[in-house]
């Protein structure tokens, strides 16, 4: 889920007793109940074969052989009570079986003891995820009490898939199965977000979808009132609801994305693309910020003559200043992130309306300069908005696969792009690296660059093994250079991976600066509006990669590199040069 089903900030621990209250709110931070929970006595007569069968558990897991899962995990969860991944995998074997009711009291211990299952990341074991899969085992014993019980801890807990409930998740279209017996009563509905039975007229849709979000904002958001008040807050929704009857379709969800941008954290969007009511248009060109200014780096068919020219004016408003009107809709982490996605949010013609840049986004007139340094007017005509993720700089190396790399003999170096953290269909990332720590092995490179510049992320879980190769890399090679290339989009999932890198080895960073900060509040918590259906994500958690005290905006390169308009539509990637000519000058 992009970077987002990576669980709860930090450890909630509840009680297997139903009556044990839910954390508390409002800040990221949870009281600590482990004191609660007692050590039991240890029964282990051979800790060195009860190691053997736990590692062998983990393998049957992998070969789904369920029943002997079941046998093996009950065996160790009697001789070892205290380790939560033990009871989670006896549940785990029970609910593979479909027997629900054996699932229930091992997964309410491993809720309880905490888990992390880093060998097997397909498996749900953040505490949230616990709370819905009891939830799921109580529906589908047709408990519709205990099964809205543990899905309102889960909810109360941050959980950040609510639209997987009713089936209108990007994830997973169809209802979940296992609360069908209850799904249409109104209680249910009202707490997964489902639209009310009952008929609404327009405005009465856009009320309840403006107030859905703002409850989501409260419910998912750490701390979301740091940046501003809660009465802003309030007012702002207020000030929706009474105008909603004036305003179109878009309007409205143009009002939404400022109430968004009021947030001011980097995981706080909305997608207008796919929703039922209120998509927005968009322009047929994508924009990009380069030290010169604005200019067209990609563009529909029937625009293509348009690439390489600088965008002056949009409307009759300077580009620099639309630029910086964004902001209102672009909630962010740091400034480089308006870099990256402001130009994205120009393209969206409503945006553009409602921020004052043009007064009719059926038509939109840009001001452009060519090489010869003439200006000229065009007008652009939109089309529907098309979303396959924020737009990255089209590069000189454009390959679709998210990671890939290639030996450079002549500067005695290994090249690796990894611009997003997924996995390839041919090649797992695991084994990707592996390929990697072949290569480094056989001493085929002396100087290792990593290229994170189009990596904004991801799925955290799969960060490890690229980790390991970077520090297997400055351990075998201490006289190479170990070079990052970081840039505006270098971010979430993306960003952990150079924060976790460099905790651990000492790199040169090549590019610009970050398009986060190393403690930011980030994760993806989705929502979708229960009658125009908009698809959005809110920041559901606290990640701190950096010290407690690091206060940095960015992290800033060793080697800053300018990117120009004139470098890149002439086919030169200053960047990478950069760093190519630092490996050959020897210097370390």
């Amino acid at each position: 889920m992009y970077k987002a089903v990576f669980g709860l900030l930090g450890l909630i621990i509840l009680s297997c007793q139903q009556s044990h209250a839910t954390p508390s709110r409002g800040t990221p931070g949870y009281h600590n109940d482990a004191y609660q929970i007692p050590v039991l006595p240890n029964q282990v007569s051979d800790p060195v074969g009860y190691y053997h069968s736990k590692e062998l558990l983990f393998t049957l897991v992998e070969r789904e052989d369920w029943p002997a899962v079941v046998k093996l995990a009950s065996e160790l969860t009697t001789d070892y009570q205290n380790d939560g991944a033990t009871w989670y995998l006896l549940s785990l074997g029970y609910r593979q079986q479909q027997q629900w009711r054996a699932a229930i009291a091992p997964l309410k211990r491993a809720l309880r003891l905490g888990v992390r299952l880093k060998r097997l990341p397909k498996w749900h074991d953040n505490p949230n995820d616990m709370m819905v899969t009891l939830a799921e085992l109580y529906g589908a014993l047709k408990d519709k009490k205990n099964a809205m019980l543990w899905l309102e801890r889960a909810l109360e807990a941050r959980w950040d898939d609510k639209p997987a409930l009713t089936g209108r998740s990007l994830f997973s279209r169809k209802p979940n199965p296992h609360f069908e017996a209850f799904a249409q009563d109104a209680d249910y509905r009202r707490l997964v977000g489902a639209a009310p039975v009952a008929e609404f007229d327009r405005e009465a849709r856009w009320r309840h979808d403006l107030h859905y979000l703002a409850e989501e904002i409260r419910r998912l958001h750490v701390s979301a009132f740091h940046r501003m008040s809660e009465q802003d807050f309030e007012r702002k929704v207020a000030q929706i609801d009474k105008r909603i009857p004036a305003l179109s379709d878009q309007q409205v969800v143009f009002e939404l994305m400022q109430l968004l941008g009021m947030l001011e954290n980097g995981h706080n969007f909305i997608i207008p693309a796919w929703g039922k009511a209120g998509n927005t248009q968009q322009l047929p060109v994508q924009f990009y910020l380069f030290e010169e200014g604005l200019f067209i780096v990609a563009a529909d068919p029937d625009y293509q003559h348009l690439i390489g020219k600088q965008v002056v004016k949009i409307g009759n408003t300077p580009a620099l200043q639309a630029l910086e009107k964004t902001g209102e809709v672009n909630p962010r982490d740091n400034n480089m992130q308006q870099a990256w996605l402001g130009p994205y949010y120009l393209s969206l013609t409503q945006v553009l309306q409602g921020l004052g840049v043009v007064e009719d986004a059926s038509k939109v007139t840009l001001t452009v300069r060519g090489d010869d340094l003439q200006t000229q007017q065009l007008t652009l005509t939109p089309r529907a908005m098309q979303f396959n993720g924020f737009p990255k700089l089209p590069r000189q190396h454009p390959q679709s696969e998210p990671y890939w790399s290639k030996l450079l003999p002549e500067h005695k170096a290994l090249y690796v792009n990894f611009n997003a953290v997924r996995e390839r269909k041919d090649v797992s990332l695991d084994a990707f690296n592996q390929q990697l720590r072949e290569t480094l092995l056989a001493g085929q490179a002396e100087h290792f660059i990593l290229d994170l510049r189009d990596n904004s992320g991801g799925n955290g879980f799969l960060l490890p093994s690229t980790i390991a190769t970077a520090v297997l890399f400055e351990a075998l090679v201490p006289k190479g250079k170990l070079i990052i290339l970081v840039g505006r989009n270098t971010f979430s999932a993306g960003h952990d991976l150079l924060m976790r890198i460099s905790k651990l080895t000492s790199p040169v960073l090549v590019g610009e600066p970050s398009g986060t900060r190393p403690n930011a509040i980030g994760e993806a918590g989705w929502f979708t509006l229960p009658f125009s259906c908009q698809i959005g994500v809110i920041s559901s958690q606290f990640h701190q990669q950096g010290a407690a005290e690091d206060s940095r905006v960015w992290l800033a390169p060793d080697l800053p590199v300018a990117l120009t308009a004139k470098d890149y539509f002439a086919n030169k990637d200053a960047v990478l040069d950069a760093a190519l000519t630092l490996v050959s000058s020897g210097s370390r």
